[in-house]
């Protein structure tokens, strides 16, 4: 039941920003990411601590749970479908809501990372792209 008010929650800001022709700002990005992060930790049982690390650049090889939480994540905004990085869903969202001195180059890593190939594991593949997504780039890093 969560997981689908989070999903109304997205797409209701997602289309006031459309119909706004307008980003949004980092304080409603950041409580954005909150609920959804709040939702995520909930469902994949992940470690609060451990996934407030991850912003620090801190990524465990033996925790799945926080590997699943990554993976709950990146369903919960669309992009990730089909066992693959859905890079052209995430750049879409780039564009709708960062502003365009973070859109720019996190799209850049986006696009590179998205071209790993997948892990097997649908966990583990996305947490390889978040994984790879702060290591390509840390000053823009951003992840709920």
């Amino acid at each position: 039941m969560r997981v689908r008010l989070l999903i109304c929650t997205i797409i209701v800001v997602l289309a006031a920003i459309n119909q706004a022709n307008a980003v949004m700002t980092m304080e409603q990005i950041q409580k954005t990411a909150m609920t959804m992060r709040n939702t995520c930790v909930t469902k994949s049982h992940a470690d609060a601590g451990a996934v407030a690390a991850i912003q620090k650049g801190v990524f465990p090889d033996n925790n799945q749970t926080l590997k699943c939480y990554t993976l709950c994540i990146m369903k919960a905004m669309r992009t990730f479908k089909n066992g693959r990085i859905d890079d052209g869903m995430m750049i879409k969202q780039l564009d709708l809501m960062m502003p365009a001195d973070m859109a720019g180059p996190l799209k850049a890593t986006a696009t590179k990372c998205a071209g790993e190939p997948p892990a097997g594991d649908d966990c583990e593949t996305t947490y390889q792209f978040v994984k790879c997504s702060y290591q390509t780039d840390p000053d823009h890093f951003f992840f709920p």
